[in-house]
Formats: structure tokens, C-alpha cells, sequence
């Protein structure tokens, strides 16, 4: 049954008010990293009504672009689609779980990291990020990377968000120790999704109380603050490393090709459909849309 857009509002409320507790966040940084080119807004969405998603779209581009059908009677996955004819409208996602392939489907731009790939990976991350702090094993590298990469964006965010703490836990802090905890949980926040996102086990590296600060991000304003940087910047991380592992798969397949001149061609999801059109900046409310280019 379709959700109304009143009951999608409560819903997004509701889940604010939730997912700062340190539990519910890991959870949420768990579900969001595998669509992670979702906005923030459409994260909480997704992780409130179907928090095991692994790849959501349209309907319309399922069909268009993948060749791919919804299954009959599958649930779509409600998210806001900002005003039309100045009235708030919703659209649907659906995961791949709920699509079954038509008669010329083409292939879904899905990645999983392999023990070889870590290299590879490593040296991407060094190349796109600068030189990694440690780099032993790849769970510290990607922590070294998201260190890097938060150092490198986080002025423009913590700016905004000095506008923003009113209200909240985050009021009474000093500039120092405002910009030491929004840092820490942003970095915190983007090294448990590449690790998640990468198949490693965060509580290798991770203890509860490393999350402790996302209890004071308590309003809807600071809230969006943390998952807007934290959003955006992991973006940047997994879309590096998504390029990196897409091309290794691809491999085999060229291999194969060599040796099998006669197999059947297979449709190439362009590089230009897996690259994010634009950056958000931090909004103070939901549920405006900004659109972006999904996997």
C-alpha cells in the first residue's frame, strides 16, 4: 500500500529523533553505505522502511536503463519529491531484490571487495586522497583515507554548522571543542561505511564509545549537519573505490572475451551513470529533493 506523504513525514521525524542514539546510527551508516549515492534525507528513508536495500531506483529506470521489471505486488520504498504545482509530492524507490530481469536486461553496476583487491584499492585511495597515515592492512587504510578526506572538506560544513547548534547539545560547546567533536563523528562516521561497504568487520576497529558524540547532535539542523558531510564525503571515498573494484571485475570478463571471440556483447554501464552530478549542501530541513545519480 502506497504510504501518504503526512505519514512519510512522521515516519522521517520520527527516525531523526532515533537514529542519534549511538546504536541506531551504526545501523544506519550500516544501511546508508550501500546507497550511499542517496541524499541524506532519502538514506533515513530508506534505512527507516527497508534497512537491508542493497540498490534502489526508480521504477522507470529499472525498466530503462537495466531492462529489468518490478515484481508483482513488491512495496516501493516512499522518499520526498520535493513540490509540483506547489503541492509536496513522494516517489518510490525499489531495491533490486524486488526486479527480475525482462527480455534484454543489461548489467547492474553492483561491486564487492575481494581479498586481491586490496592493493588496487589501497593505491586508488592514495592517489585520490594523499598519503595515507597507515595503510598495513586495507581496514586501516580506509581510515587513514577517510582522515585524509575529511581534513580536506570539512571547513565549508563546519562553518554551517556553527550557524545551527541553537537548541541543541552542541550549544554550549566552544569553537575548539565544537569542531574537534563535529570532526571526530564525521570521520568516525565515514570510516565505519567503507569498512561496512568494504566487507570488514567495524568492530575490529570501532567501540561504542567512538559514536558517543552523535548524541548531541539532537535537532533536526545539527542531525542533518552530520549525515550532509558524512553523506557527501563517504560519497567521495566509495565512488573512488567503486571505480577501482567495477574495473578488476570487469577483467575476467575482457580475458574471457580474448579467448571467446563469438560470446555474446554485453551493454556497459557508462562511467558518466555512476558519477555524482552534484554536491549537496547542508539544508536545515528535510524534505526537499535533490536528485542524484544512483550505485
Amino acid at each position: 500500500m502506497a504510504i501518504r506523504y503526512k505519514a512519510l513525514t512522521e515516519l522521517y521525524q520520527e527516525t531523526q529523533r532515533s537514529v542519534t542514539a549511538p546504536d541506531q546510527w551504526r545501523a544506519f551508516l550500516a544501511s546508508a553505505c550501500r546507497n550511499y549515492r542517496l541524499s541524506f534525507d532519502e538514506q533515513l528513508l530508506v534505512y527507516a522502511q527497508r534497512p537491508d536495500a542493497t540498490a534502489v531506483l526508480e521504477i522507470e529506470r529499472w525498466n530503462r536503463q537495466f531492462g529489468r521489471w518490478v515484481n508483482r505486488g513488491a512495496n516501493g520504498i516512499a522518499v520526498f519529491d520535493g513540490e509540483h504545482n506547489g503541492k509536496p509530492r513522494l516517489k518510490y524507490y525499489f531495491d533490486i531484490s524486488d526486479t527480475h530481469e525482462a527480455r534484454f536486461p543489461r548489467p547492474v553496476p553492483l561491486w564487492t571487495v575481494r581479498e586481491e583487491y586490496a592493493p588496487d584499492i589501497i593505491e586508488t585511495l592514495e592517489n585520490s586522497f594523499g598519503e595515507l597515515e597507515r595503510k598495513e592492512d586495507l581496514g586501516e587504510a580506509l581510515l587513514s583515507a577517510a582522515k585524509n578526506a575529511v581534513e580536506d572538506n570539512m571547513p565549508d560544513y563546519l562553518a554551517e554548522l556553527k550557524t545551527l547548534t541553537e537548541g541543541s547539545f552542541l550549544e554550549e560547546l566552544d569553537e575548539l571543542n565544537l569542531e574537534v567533536e563535529y570532526r571526530r563523528a564525521v570521520q568516525n562516521s565515514i570510516g565505519y561505511m567503507l569498512l561496512v561497504r568494504c566487507g570488514l568487520d567495524p568492530s575490529e576497529y570501532f567501540e561504542d564509545m567512538d559514536f558517543r558524540d552523535v548524541t548531541d547532535f539532537n535537532t533536526p539542523q545539527t542531525l542533518n549537519a552530520l549525515g550532509v558531510a558524512t553523506g557527501d564525503i563517504s560519497q567521495m571515498c566509495l565512488s573512488a573505490i567503486s571505480r577501482t573494484v567495477l574495473a578488476l571485475q570487469r577483467q575476467p570478463q575482457k580475458e574471457n572475451r580474448t579467448f571467446e571471440p563469438q560470446q555474446k556483447n554485453q551493454y556497459a554501464v557508462t562511467e558518466q551513470e555512476n558519477t555524482q552530478l552534484e554536491r549537496l549542501t547542508i539544508k536545515s530541513q528535510a524534505p526537499k529533493q535533490n536528485f542524484r545519480e544512483k550505485f
